[in-house]
């Protein structure tokens, strides 16, 4: 699996605090699960597919918890 340079990690950080910032303007925050979602990617220097299929992953995870259980 391919790693993010030093470079790319500082860009996907930057980008991140980016989007952090945009969603706040609108009124909307992360959740601590979010949060910490995103600083594994960090921690594991994930490629943005491998950030993203694990993203995708978690999503679905969390509707399948919300959901309400079949009678």
């Amino acid at each position: 699996m391919n790693r993010l340079t030093d470079a790319e990690l500082a860009e996907a950080k930057l980008n991140f605090a980016k989007a952090k910032a945009s969603l706040a303007c609108e009124g909307m925050y992360l959740t601590a699960a979010e949060e910490a979602l995103f600083r594994e990617f960090d921690d594991e220097r994930l490629s943005p597919d491998e950030a993203r299929r694990r993203a995708l992953a978690f999503c679905r995870s969390q509707r399948t918890a919300k959901a309400p259980a079949a009678e």
